[in-house]
């Protein structure tokens, strides 16, 4: 069967919630609706690291933006995207199509307009010449129906 070449920059917990604090989580396992939508365009996923998870463990508080913008936690958000960004530019160096990324609205490391993980992919992207131009993020509601989520290009 022939590969569509499609990569889609995936927030880790679209495809395993078991990682997000109990008070956010929107699924038991992965978001059923956001990996339809994908698999239905043909994207194959790099999922990313859970950075919270990575940084706090699983028993975690809730925390804001502001209390994760800390010189610490993007240096933590930096090392695990080292192997993304790997990743990334090996599969655009074999004629891949990173079509862009699927992140969490309101989460504060992997919302697309303002998270600190996903300010810090961006900045390491952009330091080697790798621009994402479309970028999707699940709605932050109750309804867990994602119909190709909302998307905006940067």
């Amino acid at each position: 069967m022939q590969r569509s070449k499609k990569i889609l920059i995936v927030s880790h917990c679209i495809l395993n919630q078991n990682t997000v604090i109990p008070e956010e989580a929107r699924a038991e396992g992965a978001i059923f609706s956001a990996v339809e939508w994908a698999m239905k365009q043909g994207y194959g996923f790099l999922q990313l690291p859970c950075p919270e998870f990575t940084f706090l463990g699983l028993d975690r508080p809730p925390m804001t933006y502001e209390q994760y913008n800390t010189p610490e936690y993007r240096k933590h958000c930096r090392e695990i995207l080292k192997t993304v960004l790997w990743q990334a530019e090996d599969y655009l160096k074999n004629g891949y199509d990173l079509a862009g990324i699927l992140g969490i609205q309101s989460s504060p490391s992997c919302d697309p307009t303002r998270g600190i993980f996903m300010e810090e992919l961006t900045a390491m992207f952009a330091e080697k010449g790798i621009e994402l131009k479309t970028l999707w993020y699940l709605p932050n509601t109750s309804d867990p129906v994602f119909n190709g989520g909302k998307h905006f290009v940067q």
